[in-house]
């Protein structure tokens, strides 16, 4: 089960999110709901580091597995909202499909 945090704070912005776990939708190597997620991540956090100038960190820990993201900027720009907001979309319909191998949860920062 892979578990997605989306962080966000008092006025509804997300400031950002972890995933964490193993899909395990199919066999390792052939995972493409895995694929579908990581790509998600990866596009995301790349969008923000490449095309805005908004202090962000990422961390990745490959033994757990764990990606944890985070915006720094107190006032992150419109693209990092978009990016971040479709991200949010995009993993609440791979959730939604398959609800026995991926869990969205939301926190308040």
């Amino acid at each position: 089960m892979t578990q997605v945090t989306i962080r966000k704070n008092a006025k509804g912005d997300i400031t950002g999110f972890s995933v964490e776990g193993h899909v395990d939708f199919r066999l390792e190597g052939n995972d493409v709901l895995c694929a579908a997620v990581s790509t998600l991540v990866s596009h995301t956090i790349g969008m923000i580091c490449e095309f805005t100038d908004d202090a962000c960190e990422n961390t990745v820990d490959e033994e757990k597995p764990e990606v944890v993201f985070n915006l720094t900027a107190e006032s992150p720009s419109r693209e990092s909202r978009v990016a971040l907001e479709s991200f949010e979309s995009s993993i609440y319909d791979l959730a939604e499909a398959h609800p026995d191998n991926i869990s969205l949860v939301y926190e308040e920062v």
